[in-house]
């Protein structure tokens, strides 16, 4: 089986914008009704890789849900976003709040 990791990077990636546009922009931003962004307030990435834990052990306890696959994708995205691209550590801030 040949696999072009690049190639399907690719389609993965086109498939993830179309989602996020479609699926958490309108849901998730924070200037519309009822929208809320933890990620936004927060700018945390370490939330978001507790996230992305809790939708590997639902996956791995046969509880998936329809796109936990995207979520758990979007989420490693938005970690690295936030955490320009270095190692994410849960420990203390400069400010004492834990990150």
């Amino acid at each position: 089986m040949n696999v072009d990791r690049v190639e399907n990077w690719k389609r993965f990636s086109k498939y993830m914008e179309k989602y996020i546009k479609e699926k958490t922009i309108e849901k998730y931003e924070i200037d519309t009704p009822g929208g809320f962004d933890l990620m936004s307030i927060t700018r945390s990435p370490i939330i978001c890789v507790w996230h992305i834990l809790k939708y590997s052990l639902r996956m791995w306890n046969n509880k998936g849900k329809d796109h936990d696959l995207e979520k758990m994708a979007h989420y490693a995205e938005m970690a690295w976003t936030m955490s320009d691209g270095k190692v994410v550590r849960n420990e203390v801030r400069d400010n004492g709040v834990k990150s």
